[in-house]
């Protein structure tokens, strides 16, 4: 629908708004009418109002927090005072000062080193919940959807939902790690430019697990940003970080490539899965209240956000031959040493263009701004209408259910393990390491 959609965006944007606000007033009124039907434990909540919707934390106490935060000396983490997450206790773990009150032995193996060791210094007092990120209040390891923002993305996220699941990737969607950019550990003779630690996770494995049968694919979000309870770190004994630490020091691998093993293995440790990858759409509504209704519906935004990306690069193409034009027509114009001929010559090159042209350019640019404009607002609105979805429990479970596949979407254990067809949008939003 949204492909067909697309080219005649200009003249769809009033049936688009019209349609954004039925959906809108319908949300709501399934929403209202739901939470009439909750049993009074759902219903009794304390409800937290703040930009971008309504958040609901069931009554009792809150579980306890420790947010570990993987950072450089240099590297600025004051955004971690604007969270608004209950309960949560911001530890800054320094990877290049020895003399920080919590840091690595030796700046090796990033975040990976931070986070082993923070798990071997708290382990006989750990909170509730350990959530461990980077230093960086907005990066493309968050979800563009989380508007790749740690602060969104920290309030957004339900608590709860960790306790249940007990450990989980804060990134959901399959581009990296899942389906494309999975470990095949058998390849260890294969360089790839994508996933250049591919070559290296057999052994890193064999020498993090003691393992002799290691499991041929390795599969979960990327990027190492994870949130895991106190009971998945403590069925680990303690010295077993300690190996993991003692390895990431003696590995002849750089920091690079040792850190990246570890983004394949935190499944493994904490869950002894070798594959962990969510259903997408559902992971989003389970874990940060954004419920697009189902499969297709979370497709379609991902269609719209593509389709704004496709506008965006268009426009950079415009803006890039125009600035070209004008390094060309700056170079006829300027005076410097060149003898006279040169320099007429160049001005003979160098062939402004008509006023047709420049008209046509006007007119794209216009056309694929205002496309542009009414993609992205279709997008919001979408999203919007998604986060209101996502306030009803009931909504949350309905969606939520089945989590790791069915029959209408099979699990990634079924496309990996027996080349199976993906219906989760693992062709979403991905941007290059």
């Amino acid at each position: 629908m949204i492909r067909q959609f697309l080219p005649s965006l200009p003249r769809a944007s009033r049936v688009l708004g019209a349609s954004a606000i039925a959906l809108f007033v319908f949300i709501c009124f399934v929403g209202r009418r739901h939470i009439q039907e909750l049993p009074r434990e759902v219903i009794e909540q304390h409800v937290i109002k703040q930009a971008g919707g309504v958040y609901r934390i069931p009554k009792g106490t809150a579980p306890s927090v420790n947010l570990v935060v993987a950072a450089m000396s240099k590297e600025d983490y004051s955004w971690v005072k604007e969270l608004k997450v209950p309960g949560m206790t911001v530890i800054p773990y320094i990877a290049d000062n020895t003399s920080a009150p919590h840091h690595a032995v030796k700046n090796k193996g990033h975040e990976a080193m931070l986070y082993h060791q923070y798990f071997y210094d708290f382990y006989d007092n750990l909170p509730d919940i350990s959530i461990l990120v980077h230093s960086q209040a907005r990066s493309w390891h968050v979800e563009s959807l989380l508007d790749q923002s740690m602060i969104f993305s920290l309030d957004h996220l339900d608590l709860r939902e960790v306790q249940r699941r007990q450990f989980l990737n804060l990134r959901v969607t399959w581009g990296f790690g899942c389906t494309t950019g999975s470990i095949n550990t058998t390849k260890v003779n294969e360089e790839s430019g994508v996933i250049p630690e591919q070559k290296e996770m057999q052994e890193a494995f064999r020498a993090n697990f003691n393992l002799y049968a290691i499991p041929e694919i390795l599969a979960t979000p990327c990027c190492s940003q994870i949130a895991v309870t106190k009971e998945r770190i403590l069925s680990n004994p303690k010295e077993q970080y300690q190996h993991h630490i003692n390895w990431l020091l003696e590995t002849p691998l750089n920091d690079g490539l040792s850190g990246r093993t570890w983004e394949h293995m935190w499944q493994y440790l904490f869950l002894g899965k070798a594959i962990d990858c969510p259903i997408e759409h559902k992971a989003y509504c389970r874990l940060y209240h954004i419920c697009f209704g189902g499969r297709e519906e979370y497709d379609e935004w991902i269609e719209l956000m593509q389709g704004a990306q496709t506008l965006k690069d268009e426009l950079r193409k415009v803006a890039d031959l125009q600035e070209k034009r004008k390094k060309e027509e700056e170079k006829a114009n300027v005076k410097d040493s060149k003898d006279d001929k040169e320099k007429e010559k160049e001005k003979e090159d160098f062939k402004p263009p008509s006023e047709a042209t420049l008209k046509a350019e006007k007119e794209l640019k216009k056309r694929l701004e205002e496309e542009l404009r009414i993609v992205n607002e279709a997008s919001r609105v979408r999203k919007e209408i998604a986060v209101v979805r996502g306030g009803v429990e009931i909504n949350r479970v309905a969606e939520g259910e089945g989590l790791y596949g069915d029959e209408q979407e099979p699990s990634a254990e079924k496309v990996l393990l027996k080349g199976g067809t993906s219906t989760s949008s693992t062709k979403a939003l991905s941007t290059s390491k």
